[in-house]
């Protein structure tokens, strides 16, 4: 009997890569509007609350309170996404992020931009992204084959890449015209987040039947987190994203200040450098959709020896064009970074774990970017260029470790097995 039950599952799995697709043009649009939009806001937040306040703290403690909104998220949206249809998940979160953003607008004071709502609405947008990012993720697989997973995921990021590369560009463009405020920003982004959900809608998604009782709601968490510490890959993926997610994270908190302030650059540096990175990442996802074999993580550690090495280099130069140049690279990495992890994830999980997967990795790392984003805002102005040196010491040393770790772990748990 159980042979038989078997042989019925492996052909409605069949079945089921037959339905999906090779490619999926709504998916693709989606990951552009939304990143495009999130560009054009984050380009002005970030201008503006430099040249008001005249340095980064008060950006650190919103990206800090931003990553503790997704801490508190991560803990359910793995065992959501594992429960309910991510489709569904997808669309009403990027509707609810849209609706706080226009009605959000309609309150803000442009020439004095209140503090509390700008906290509000980075509660608002977290909740958003804490769920439709890692569903977007997640749905992939109801959507696109198994074979062509891979490629589509350089192509995912090529698209993510270009709405990075086109967001700074139309922000420091808004920038120059006088009547532009932060209000048109959020109305831009709102505008965006709800093309993102329309586009949703049209995702043709096929989710695996699931034939079993779903575990209770605290349980699943725990299977979720039991599982990942027992898939040395999966367990090696978290690792590395959280210590590179601080060390990209702290880079693009103080990339303002030391654009600004250490440089003398003009907002139109700064676009030209975050265009620049967000078309290196466009490159990344095109070379690694031609070579979807890279996509793993013994390339990935070679990835983040390079950028350690330029930003080190960049901290002796002291030099904007050196900065600008780790600003490129950084944007190249990262993307290159996301298509390979998610690679990993995906063809290493179980479907039936894959949203706690996602799930367990964005905790661990919004776990502890927080402090390092909050700290850096305070640290940059002390420190100035001297950052990058620390910054870059911090991705070769921190990812070595990790590399040297995994490897002693992963022989220990095959002696014991």
């Amino acid at each position: 009997m159980e042979a038989v039950f078997g042989m019925m599952n492996q052909d409605t799995g069949e079945q089921r890569q037959q339905r999906l697709a090779n490619f999926s043009f709504p998916a693709l649009a989606s990951n552009f509007f939304s990143v495009f939009g999130e560009g054009v806001y984050r380009f002005g937040l970030n201008w503006f609350l430099v040249s008001t306040y005249g340095d980064a703290r008060l950006l650190g403690w919103l990206t800090a309170f931003g990553f503790l909104v997704y801490l508190a998220n991560d803990i359910y949206v793995g065992a959501v996404l594992d429960r309910f249809n991510r489709k569904h998940v997808l669309v009403l979160a990027d509707l609810f992020g849209a609706a706080g953003l226009i009605i959000l607008s309609i309150f803000l004071n442009p020439t004095d931009p209140q503090v509390w709502l700008l906290f509000m609405l980075t509660f608002i947008m977290n909740i958003d992204i804490s769920y439709a990012y890692p569903a977007g993720r997640a749905i992939l697989t109801d959507v696109i084959k198994k074979k062509a997973l891979a490629k589509f995921n350089a192509w995912i990021s090529a698209a993510f890449s270009a709405g990075q590369a086109l967001g700074p560009l139309v922000g420091g463009l808004l920038l120059q015209m006088k009547w532009i405020d932060l209000r048109t920003f959020m109305l831009i982004y709102g505008g965006m987040v709800l093309m993102t959900a329309l586009i949703n809608m049209a995702i043709k998604a096929f989710p695996e039947e699931v034939t079993t009782e779903p575990e209770p709601f605290i349980q699943s968490l725990k299977s979720g987190f039991r599982y990942v510490y027992n898939q040395p890959v999966l367990f090696e993926s978290v690792l590395l994203t959280v210590w590179s997610n601080a060390c990209f994270e702290g880079f693009i908190v103080a990339m303002p200040f030391l654009i600004q302030e250490s440089f003398h650059g003009s907002a139109g540096v700064y676009s030209t450098a975050l265009t620049l990175a967000a078309t290196a990442g466009i490159l990344a996802g095109i070379v690694l959709a031609h070579f979807p074999q890279v996509n793993n993580l013994k390339t990935l550690y070679w990835d983040f020896y390079a950028l350690g090495l330029v930003l080190v280099g960049a901290a002796f130069v002291n030099q904007l064009w050196a900065l600008i140049a780790a600003i490129i690279l950084n944007g190249y990495i990262r993307a290159a970074f996301v298509v390979k992890i998610n690679t990993v994830r995906q063809q290493e999980s179980a479907p039936a774990y894959l949203g706690r997967v996602f799930g367990v990795s964005f905790f661990a790392t919004d776990a502890c970017v927080p402090i390092v984003t909050v700290l850096l805002g305070y640290l940059v102005s002390q420190l100035g260029v001297t950052l990058l040196l620390w910054l870059g010491l911090g991705m070769l040393i921190g990812t070595l470790l990790i590399k040297y770790w995994c490897a002693k772990r992963r022989q220990a748990m095959d002696m014991h097995f």
